[in-house]
């Protein structure tokens, strides 16, 4: 998932009876939720280094498993260096078990979308796929950020924060998505709105509502989840009443905003193919674009990824590839985001030979 929900998940649980059991706490749920993202200064190696690294070393089990004695000793020093009269006793073995918590939710999350997960690294390279939630899903910022909120102290700072934060979703959104921007102008004035509301005015509810954020957005998963195995299910009815196949492997992922609409690629011996299903009414059923892109034998993305480091590095992350051959060399894609052949997310351009 994106930042902002590893984030306020950490928040959220900080903002709970769990950020007030020892000093720290909030530091260790917050740093907790985002400690696995490390990896992302694997990309000042590239951007295929950085995907064949991303999500692997620094997300498994065994790094999980070490993480929260690292962020916990960390933490320890830190409030032995500073410390705060009047604050509650620092407690090393509660905040390593917030540590832990936190970091779980991590892996739990990424896990959740179609860019895969390792979690076996360093042991076993393979992928796992949840396909279930979009990497950013401004609904689940929605239930997340606005029960946080109401609990804040209103403050320029924090204000501030949350305009940038929303200034570079919106610029992020604009270049991916840029249908979803209207959703995401929604959900940032929703959230103005919750700003204003006094946190005092909220009774005992102030103190509940992290809770309720947190659980709102696990039932919005669990939902997901169970959209994805209807969608699923009926687009490989869909495949096997029109005769495609053999169906050698199938992904259907979310799409931004609308949980009722799953896009599938399709993995058939030479070719993929894709398609989007709608579960709303009378728009139920499979489109299968008329588009067909030609699968590489292994052979030959074999020896792209001999020639080239960076390719090498995308191979090692991709789950559909295919490779079109461009004016300086070739152009090496995945079909979960990239189905045509134009720089962008989910495409690499190499001057590497194309045979």
């Amino acid at each position: 998932m994106d930042p902002l929900t590893h984030t306020l998940v950490g928040a959220n649980l900080a903002a709970s009876r769990l950020g007030t059991t020892t000093r720290c706490a909030a530091a260790a749920l917050v740093l907790g939720a985002n400690l696995p993202d490390v990896d992302v200064a694997a990309y000042f190696a590239g951007p295929g280094a950085a995907l064949a690294f991303r999500r692997g070393w620094t997300h498994g089990l065994p790094a999980l498993a070490i993480w929260p004695f690292v962020l916990t000793g960390l933490l320890v020093l830190w409030g032995r260096w500073r410390p705060r009269p009047g604050t509650p006793p620092l407690r090393s073995g509660r905040l390593l078990g917030l540590a832990g918590l936190a970091l779980l939710t991590h892996p739990a999350l990424d896990w959740l979308n179609n860019y895969g997960m390792r979690w076996l690294m360093p042991f076993d390279g393979g992928w796992t796929y949840g396909d279930s939630v979009f990497i950013m899903d401004p609904w689940l910022w929605l239930l997340l950020a606005g029960p946080w909120l109401l609990t804040r102290r209103r403050g320029r700072a924090l204000l501030l924060a949350w305009t940038i934060v929303f200034a570079l979703i919106g610029w992020l959104v604009g270049h991916r998505a840029p249908g979803s921007l209207p959703v995401v102008a929604v959900v940032a004035l929703t959230l103005l709105v919750a700003w204003w509301i006094h946190p005092e005015t909220l009774g005992a509810w102030k103190d509940r509502l992290p809770v309720l954020g947190l659980a709102a957005g696990a039932l919005w998963i669990l939902g997901l989840i169970g959209l994805h195995a209807v969608a699923e299910s009926r687009v490989r009815d869909a495949l096997e009443a029109a005769d495609i196949g053999p169906v050698e492997r199938l992904m259907v992922g979310p799409s931004p905003l609308d949980p009722g609409t799953w896009e599938a690629v399709v993995e058939l011996p030479e070719e993929y193919r894709w398609g989007r299903l709608s579960l709303w009414g009378g728009d139920a059923g499979l489109d299968l674009d008329s588009s067909r892109i030609a699968r590489p034998s292994a052979g030959r993305l074999h020896a792209l990824a001999a020639s080239n480091d960076e390719v090498r590095g995308f191979l090692v992350w991709a789950r559909f590839p295919w490779v079109r051959e461009t004016a300086d060399g070739v152009m090496v894609l995945d079909a979960r985001y990239a189905r045509t052949p134009r720089a962008g997310f989910g495409a690499l351009a190499t001057d590497a030979a194309a045979e």
